[in-house]
């Protein structure tokens, strides 16, 4: 498939990307790729040009196959626990306990 072909099909975007490469090839590239991209920069001009104008052309896709789908269930989820109601010696407890394996955990790392 040619560059030519493709060229309906590429998007606003592609289309300023590919003309500004077949510009500069075509000013400075060797041989081959000079003259292709002399060819083709006229077609990419024209396709921008039409673009521009609103004339976008119909770009001839397959339809999509719809595939009906079946619901998906509900994911079971976990029942709430209520959290326990903590006094205030508790609490005190408990920041003490972090504490003393924080200051645990430092002495083993240290050792």
């Amino acid at each position: 498939m040619s560059i030519a072909d493709r060229l309906p099909a590429m998007t606003l975007p592609e289309l300023t990307r590919l003309e500004a490469n077949a510009a500069r090839l075509a000013a400075g590239a060797p041989g081959k790729q000079r003259d292709e991209a002399a060819s083709v920069l006229p077609l990419i001009e024209a396709e921008i040009a039409a673009r521009r104008e609103g004339k976008k052309r119909a770009v001839e896709k397959a339809p999509k196959e719809t595939v009906a789908r079946e619901p998906k269930a509900p994911m079971p989820r976990a029942p709430k626990v209520a959290k326990p109601v903590l006094t205030e010696a508790q609490k005190e407890a408990l920041k003490t306990d972090r504490l003393l394996a924080g200051i645990d955990e430092a002495l083993a790392r240290k050792a």
